[in-house]
């Protein structure tokens, strides 16, 4: 009997649950209806004895004021349109219907004059003049051409004669050089002038180059 119950246990124990819930159902009904005669013989009584069933007072219900409704927002004032004065739309107006002002006149930059060599005094310099055969002055690095002509029609023609000058005769001599002012001391015509009267060539070359 246990082997039988231990390999069908399940079946019994649904079994056992079917019976226990049959037996609360049935125990259920019979109770309900035990409570309904009862019921039907008490008001069969209350009838018979003749009580008036006072009836309940229906409940008050407290009134509630209704919530105040706000009322609605003012609406917001037209904005007048800005006005605007005459005297500053004419002057807008003038603005913009007034032309260009006209660029500012170029100024034109006056031509740069060269400085003109004033002219040469009259005659001839003030100097001593020369003593012997005139030297081939051309010798003299600074002097050419042009230079040595205009040397020889102011009476300078010899070596030892400028090699002599001091700063008397320099100033005196440049004042007729036209041109070539002042090549007398920036081309050092007197110390190469020493150097040619003495007859120096290799002093010379030396310190001017080759002739």
């Amino acid at each position: 009997m246990i082997s039988l119950i231990s390999a069908n246990w399940l079946l019994f124990l649904i079994a056992l649950l079917i019976g226990v819930a049959t037996a609360f159902w049935a125990w259920a009904v019979s109770g309900r209806e035990g409570a309904m005669d009862g019921f039907d013989a008490d008001d069969g009584l209350l009838e018979k004895a003749g009580d008036a069933v006072t009836p309940l007072p229906e409940p008050v219900v407290p009134t509630v004021a209704p919530a105040p409704v706000p009322a609605p927002a003012p609406a917001p004032a037209p904005v007048a349109p800005k006005t605007v004065a005459p005297e500053a739309l004419a002057a807008v107006t003038a603005a913009k219907v007034a032309p260009a002002p006209a660029p500012a006149p170029r100024t034109r930059k006056r031509p740069v004059v060269a400085e003109t060599t004033p002219p040469p005094p009259p005659g001839k310099p003030n100097i001593s003049a020369a003593k012997g055969d005139p030297d081939n002055l051309r010798l003299i690095k600074g002097v050419g051409p042009k230079l040595n002509s205009l040397l020889n029609n102011l009476g300078v023609t010899r070596y030892d004669q400028i090699a002599d000058w001091k700063e008397a005769e320099i100033e005196e001599v440049d004042k007729y050089l036209e041109s070539f002012s002042g090549r007398i001391t920036r081309d050092s015509w007197i110390d190469q002038a020493k150097y040619l009267a003495k007859d120096d060539i290799t002093g010379f070359e030396k310190k001017y180059g080759k002739l």
